[in-house]
């Protein structure tokens, strides 16, 4: 993880026997610092996976058992049993299912899965195989879609009969998807892959938000052939404070394989910011209206750790100095 500001930091946990922390401070603003602890911690897991049937998580001084999404955990804490049909899903891509799939589901079956993924970037279901009980307004078996994180959200679609729905995309990072069957007729279900999808519309206020190059940020590097525009937009009589927390791009003199591109307004046919490379993070930028539109574009070759950007909404009175 990446730190500043007052807020600590959660206790910090390597994969393995090793830990680097680096310090980095700018010629400007100076604070008091930081002191912590370190100590060795063993690892219950590595031997006979601590015991648990599923997974385990080492947790400092002690470890737990986990399962698999689907089953919940035995009272012994170590077993996993067959539990309940709700799931939470934060990996970037996966496939789920209809219980029972490929065979019929079951009468009187209500499932949930909630999708979350990185900051800035969308959930995206898309459909292999689909088939549930037909009916015109979908009142008996049916999926439906919410665009948030419970199903008091905006709808994205309901369906049911064999149509394959066409792809749904959150607007935010994350999705709420319902599936329900009556009591009577029972059909084969569903199939479909989960992915995600960069890019969208952002909402800056008064409270500093995040967001990130690509959803496996921290983990891995950004992808090639990336192609992501990100809005952001204050509310009117406000302007959009946008700050480079962490920047690693491929470096070109004229930034045209790798760039990040900020522009004024909410397309690429407003004033350009400038484009940027490299590793060197760019200066602060106020917009000079209540919107900024970032592109994020990448060749086919190399690729690097990415950036993160921290934006909030300011007044416009404080706008003396745009970049």
């Amino acid at each position: 993880g990446v730190f500043c500001g007052s807020k600590l930091p959660h206790p910090i946990t390597s994969d393995g026997n090793t830990l680097r922390i680096i310090f980095s401070s700018d010629a400007s603003v100076q604070k008091s610092g930081f002191a912590a602890v370190f100590f060795t911690d063993r690892d219950e897991c590595a031997i006979n996976n601590g015991g648990c049937q599923h997974e385990c998580i080492n947790t400092l001084g002690s470890y737990m058992c986990a399962c698999h999404n689907g089953f919940t955990l035995h009272e012994n804490q170590r077993d996993c049993k067959e539990g309940g049909c709700k799931y939470e899903i934060s990996a970037p891509y996966g496939i789920i299912s209809s219980p029972n799939y490929p065979d019929y589901y079951p009468s009187r079956k209500d499932c949930v899965w909630h999708f979350t993924t990185t900051p800035g970037h969308r959930i995206k279901i898309m459909f292999l195989s689909f088939e549930m009980e037909p009916h015109q307004e979908c009142s008996y078996d049916h999926i439906a879609f919410y665009d948030g994180d419970s199903p008091e959200a905006n709808m994205l679609g309901r369906f049911c009969g064999s149509k394959m729905p066409h792809p749904i995309v959150a607007t935010g990072n994350q999705m709420y998807m319902v599936f329900k069957s009556d009591a009577s007729v029972q059909r084969k279900g569903f199939q479909a892959t989960h992915a995600t999808a960069c890019g969208g519309h952002l909402q800056a206020g008064f409270e500093r938000k995040h967001f990130y190059s690509h959803a496996r940020f921290g983990s891995a590097s950004y992808d090639v052939r990336t192609d992501c525009d990100w809005t952001i937009e204050a509310m009117p009589g406000y302007n959009v404070h946008l700050m480079f927390v962490t920047f690693d791009i491929e470096g070109q003199k004229d930034c045209e394989y790798d760039y990040v591109e900020v522009f004024s307004g909410f397309d690429s046919s407003g004033a350009s910011y400038g484009r940027f490379c490299g590793y060197a993070k760019p200066a602060n930028i106020i917009s000079l209206k209540e919107a900024l539109l970032i592109r994020f574009r990448t060749d086919d070759t190399m690729v690097y750790k990415g950036f993160s950007i921290a934006y909030e909404a300011i007044e416009t009175y404080e706008t003396e100095v745009e970049i």
